[in-house]
């Protein structure tokens, strides 16, 4: 009789593995593609059409962060996916706009400091050496084991800070280039425009492909087994972690050219960039809080250029 009961369990189990190893296997594959087109489709559009070219000659590059927020949109109402269950949701979205807004400034009062200070030299537009490199991916990790340790606790603070004055806070912000440019005679419409980029294309694209649509694809297939300082998390944040490095180390590859000099350095520092983003989005269950801190480093990264 125990027999009769053992096999066919066993054989559920056997189909379970199996069924789990086709669906894992599956998410990787689609993750994959989901990458592979949105790359191949925003380069296509600025190596072929004369709007891309023009974007390029401009120094703008919307069209990354707009396909990859098409692509999520699209994606997930053609596949009639929930879209909270995806980080898009405004669920909570006060706290975290605060808690986006906090770790923003911090993090760029902090690389502020840094760079004034002559640790290091910064240089958006060109890859880091090892020593720069090492000193970013340092940087990253403190940066997202203190955030794991904040978001540990409610922080009544953050919470009771009125979304009006965060809103303002955040649009003085984001502004900021664009006033600066205004009294420097610095070519307003085009920073106006860089900054749209900067806080939209980039940082809420981004956010939204990488820890909303990847990340979350492959949690639902591999779920998020591993526990670390009350951090649930799974072999998502690792893939969007390592998607996230290479989509920059690609920065310098030109395949319609014939270029391919990887920046292998540049993987590697924004893989650590993509753990903080993903740590943050696994924690709030938002993209929001990241899209905001991504979104005010780019923007307030013009600042430098235009006081020098």
């Amino acid at each position: 009789m125990s027999n009769e009961t053992l096999t066919p369990g066993a054989k559920r189990s056997g189909c379970s593995r199996s069924a789990s190893f086709v669906g894992n296997f599956a998410a990787i594959v689609e993750v994959l593609l989901a990458f592979s087109f949105v790359h191949l489709a925003y380069r296509s559009f600025k190596h072929f059409t004369e709007l891309g070219r023009l974007e390029g000659t401009t120094g703008l590059n919307f069209s990354p962060g707009t396909m990859m927020i098409l692509f999520t949109v699209t994606a997930l109402l053609v596949c009639r996916r929930n879209f909270e269950e995806y980080g898009l949701t405004l669920k909570g979205w006060r706290y975290n706009l605060n808690v986006g807004l906090l770790w923003g400034v911090l993090i760029v009062v902090a690389a502020g400091l840094i760079v004034n200070f002559h640790f290091i030299h910064f240089d958006p537009l060109h890859p880091p050496d090892v020593a720069r490199a090492v000193v970013f991916s340092s940087g990253e990790v403190i940066a997202t084991v203190l955030l794991i340790v904040f978001l540990m606790r409610e922080r009544s603070l953050v919470r009771h800070v009125p979304p009006f004055v965060s809103f303002l806070v955040l649009a003085g912000l984001v502004s900021l280039p664009v006033v600066l440019a205004i009294f420097l005679h610095r070519g307003v419409p085009n920073m106006l425009l860089r900054v749209l980029w900067l806080f939209f294309g980039a940082g809420f694209g981004e956010e939204i492909f990488f820890r909303g649509y990847i990340q979350s694809r492959v949690n639902q297939s591999f779920g998020r087994p591993w526990r670390v300082l009350g951090l649930q998390f799974g072999v998502g944040l690792i893939v969007s972690s390592l998607l996230f490095g290479f989509i920059h180390a690609l920065n310098t590859v030109d395949y319609f050219n014939g270029r391919f000099g990887f920046a292998w350095l540049w993987l590697g520092t924004n893989f650590f960039t993509g753990l903080f983003f993903g740590c943050l989005r696994e924690r709030t269950g938002s993209v929001l809080p990241g899209a905001i801190i991504h979104g005010l480093q780019d923007v307030l990264a013009e600042v430098p250029g235009l006081l020098g």
